[in-house]
């Protein structure tokens, strides 16, 4: 069934190509701010955050994600439906909420899913990933050139549908792993004690810091990118097109993780891509040319796909067995939840008062902190090894 798996990571992930781009130009069209749509963009994730780690949980101790993949997928086209159907701005508000609330958490089982069955394949969870990335790039690259003549914003529930429906009927027949796939003596069931052990383990602890501050002005150039195009002249085709990119960046990049990735150096290869986010942030904040941000969009590779499979290897490394599902989730709840609350209110906020160049300038500080706590705990992991050495 891994052709399965392989189609609804195609499938699943063309969502995004809807959610990312057109959902803040769609909030625009119902009169929200910049600010507003920042944090309405960024409530959402923060709201869901609280139902990943549950979602995670049930799926831990019922040793299933299917069940719970339906029942979430079918709350989220019902708020789709509100939110591409409606005329009300606060019916708008209520339903992009509730949207994230329903989508987010399937994300993370989905991700759990896709680890759980990597290993029985024996294969790596971005070899299947990747195709994820395909799905998002292809459905952008159709977009951008038929976006505007299928009626823009105002039609959006039309490139929704199908793409809901064919994920729907994907989770109806998908089959997955058996909870006994991994070799050796029984492990006790996921409980709060060990949940509560895990999370006091100072290395787990300072790696959701760290990350969170990679989060905060990735998730805020989700948010925002299309509008800051969109003010520096792009057409909706260039919007489209800026997306397409990093998806197609998003393939080469899960294909390279896939060969390189290896646990031992994990801290390392997070201290450069905290350094790549950089430097990415401080082309962005000079670059005001739509044509050139488009190009740009090249370096989504180095960055966020970098930064979320060595977090993903990292979690189900340092996590026990049997809580490979609540530890996705909590990587959500903090790169998607965290993360996306303050990076899109501040993002929002500082772009209103004092331009894109300022909302930048904060992801260059960010990924700078988060360059100099990796250094800093890689160096200390480095001195633990050679003590104990001697």
């Amino acid at each position: 069934m891994r052709w399965l798996l392989n189609l609804l990571q195609v499938v699943f992930y063309s969502t995004n190509a809807i959610l990312l781009p057109y959902l803040p130009l769609l909030l625009q069209a119902h009169g929200f701010s910049s600010l507003e749509t920042g944090t309405l963009l960024t409530m959402g994730p923060f709201l869901a955050m609280f139902a990943q780690p549950i979602a995670g949980m049930l799926s831990d101790r019922i040793k299933s994600t299917r069940p719970l993949l339906i029942v979430l997928w079918l709350f989220m086209g019902v708020s789709a439906y509100l939110l591409f159907m409606t005329e009300s701005r606060s019916i708008a508000a209520v339903s992009l909420v509730a949207l994230y609330i329903f989508y987010l958490p399937a994300v993370s089982l989905l991700d759990a899913l896709t680890v759980k069955s990597a290993l029985q394949w024996k294969a790596s969870y971005s070899s299947v990933r990747l195709w994820g990335s395909v799905g998002f790039m292809l459905t952008l690259v159709v977009l951008g050139q038929r976006f505007d003549a299928w009626g823009g914003v105002q039609s959006l529930i039309w490139m929704f549908s199908p793409i809901w429906i064919s994920v729907f009927l994907i989770f109806l027949f998908l089959q997955e792993p058996k909870g006994d796939i991994i070799s050796g003596p029984a492990e006790p069931a996921l409980n709060l004690k060990m949940l509560r052990q895990t999370l006091a383990n100072p290395s787990i602890f300072i790696f959701f810091i760290l990350i969170f501050l990679l989060a905060m002005p990735h998730r805020m150039n989700d948010t925002l990118l299309s509008l800051h195009m969109q003010h520096l002249g792009a057409s909706a085709s260039q919007i489209s097109w800026a997306w397409a990119v990093a998806g197609a960046s998003e393939i080469v990049g899960f294909y390279i993780m896939a060969r390189i990735v290896r646990k031992s150096r994990i801290v390392n290869m997070l201290t450069i891509v905290a350094l790549l986010y950089a430097i990415r942030w401080v082309l962005y904040m000079f670059i005001t040319d739509p044509g050139a941000i488009v190009i740009l969009q090249i370096t989504h590779m180095f960055t966020y796909v970098a930064v979320w499979v060595l977090a993903i290897e990292y979690i189900a490394m340092s996590l026990p067995r049997q809580m490979v599902a609540t530890g996705q989730a909590l990587l959500s709840m903090v790169f998607l939840g965290l993360g996306g609350l303050a990076g899109g209110s501040l993002g929002g906020g500082l772009q209103e008062k004092f331009g894109e160049a300022s909302m930048y300038g904060m992801g260059v500080v960010c990924a700078t902190l988060a360059f100099i706590g990796f250094c800093v705990w890689n160096r200390r992991r480095s001195q633990k090894t050679e003590s104990a050495r001697v």
